[in-house]
């Protein structure tokens, strides 16, 4: 039950107990009540706080993985920070979306600010690399730094379908010489 109270609102949990005679008839009802304002004032604060805390992670989730469009036909997704299997997945989905959304036939991955990369991550990129060309875009990798290049190597993976350059200045010019 609730109920309105000039200051505001006011809710009470509440029992009804009926009170019988010696012949089973209801004599009197006792009622027993509980005012739980506050705890429902903490529930609703609880409530819209994780609502906030909720937009905010994805906003941040969404900002880990910007895609650029430089072109009508190049997009650009630079990586910074560190990649596990969530936001490897999350790097997947928006590129291979925005691939199809902007008709891109170039992207260009730049991983000049990612600082470490194990081998799972290496995997996911070269995973990364042949979604793209699944879609029928090409790959443009860039920023590849020499401890970053050593553990691409030791994948032994053919990267004759994976064009590299070393900045991402360098893969831009590239791709739009490519486009024209």
């Amino acid at each position: 039950m609730r109920g309105l109270l000039p200051k505001g609102e006011l809710w009470l949990a509440y029992i009804y107990v009926p009170l019988r005679d010696k012949e089973g008839n209801i004599t009197h009802v006792l009622s027993v009540f509980e005012d739980i304002t506050e705890q429902k004032r903490r529930e609703e604060e609880n409530r819209q706080q994780e609502i906030v805390i909720n937009r905010q992670a994805e906003m941040l989730f969404e900002l880990s993985t910007p895609l650029l469009t430089i072109s009508d036909d190049t997009v650009v997704m630079p990586l910074i920070g560190s990649i596990d299997s969530r936001r490897a997945q999350q790097i997947m989905e928006n590129l291979l979306t925005g691939i199809t959304e902007h008709g891109a036939s170039q992207v260009i991955l730049d991983i000049t600010g990612i600082s470490v990369m194990d081998t799972n991550v290496a995997a996911m990129l070269i995973r990364l690399a042949q979604a793209v060309r699944l879609l029928g875009a090409q790959i443009i990798l860039t920023g590849i730094r020499a401890e970053i290049a050593q553990t691409l190597v030791s994948l032994d993976i053919d990267f004759n379908e994976i064009i590299t350059r070393s900045t991402l200045r360098d893969g831009i010019a590239y791709a739009l010489a490519a486009s024209n």
